[in-house]
């Protein structure tokens, strides 16, 4: 059963733990320690899961991939990103959603603007997304201070916490960018508390039991005026978002924050498939 917790301020007190501010090295970001992730909770009507897969560069493509699903009381999205593997900036993304409306829409990153299309299905039911006809396209311009940052997905917030919470820094700052809107997240990361976990590693064991955390707080606010009412979302979670990660391993064990018609909650970690090692 799932367990709500209002966001109290001591949560944020732990962050102030954090070590001092370091000079970013400059070697490339070690890509994480999971290749996908599971979370699964339920409340109340509904069930929530979400999963999220991440393949690392190869010869036929040079970005790192974000393979992201979700689904919720018949509504679910299927979202694949294409990420600079260095800074997770945002190359490419698709979102298919299913539901009472179904539709695809894809995002072509480019240094001054976003093209945006969507496409909508046909009668044929056995026709392809991508070959639905386009229903629209247009360019969205990237608002002023986004020039200065990585402009990304929500989804990519899990890669870019696990590297703030492993490395020496402590902040930082990107933009995430949902369909017309544009938000600035500031990441701080900071000692968290133990946390109960019960997940199950593909291929191994199932683990349990109270564990140490790193914690990665965000704080989102509107960067600009919004284009249209607000939709920012990790894991289906607003508000104010921390990240739980296990201190040995890495892993993140649980997101808080605040679920439409529910309140505050907490996603907890079900399953994950580990890396495979470094050559």
């Amino acid at each position: 059963m799932i367990r709500l917790h209002y966001m109290t301020p001591c949560y944020l007190c732990l962050l102030l733990l954090a070590p001092g501010l370091v000079a970013a090295s400059s070697e490339t970001p070690p890509q994480p320690a999971w290749k996908v992730l599971e979370f699964e909770e339920k409340a109340f009507w509904a069930t929530a899961k979400s999963r999220v897969e991440v393949t690392p560069p190869d010869e036929k493509n040079e970005h790192l991939q974000f393979s992201a699903s979700s689904s919720v009381v018949g509504n679910s999205e299927q979202v694949v990103l294409n990420v600079d593997p260095s800074n997770g900036q945002a190359h490419t993304r698709s979102r298919l959603s299913r539901g009472k409306d179904q539709r695809l829409k894809t995002f072509d990153y480019q240094a001054d603007h976003i093209v945006r299309e969507r496409r909508n299905p046909v009668a044929d039911p056995d026709t392809p997304p991508e070959q639905w006809p386009v229903a629209s396209r247009r360019e969205i311009a990237y608002p002023p201070g986004a020039g200065d940052h990585v402009v990304t997905d929500a989804y990519v917030l899990l890669l870019l916490a696990d590297r703030l919470q492993a490395g020496q820094e402590d902040s930082a700052k990107v933009i995430i960018h949902t369909d017309l809107n544009f938000y600035e997240v500031n990441m701080t990361r900071g000692n968290g508390i133990p946390v109960d976990v019960d997940y199950q590693v593909t291929g191994g064991e199932k683990v349990s039991g109270k564990r140490d955390t790193r914690a990665v707080a965000l704080q989102i606010s509107p960067l600009g005026e919004l284009a249209e009412k607000p939709d920012f979302s990790l894991l289906g979670l607003h508000g104010e978002i921390i990240l739980f990660f296990d201190r040995d391993s890495g892993l993140p064990l649980q997101v808080r924050g605040t679920a439409p018609r529910i309140g505050p909650m907490e996603i907890n970690l079900k399953a994950v498939t580990l890396a495979e090692p470094p050559a």
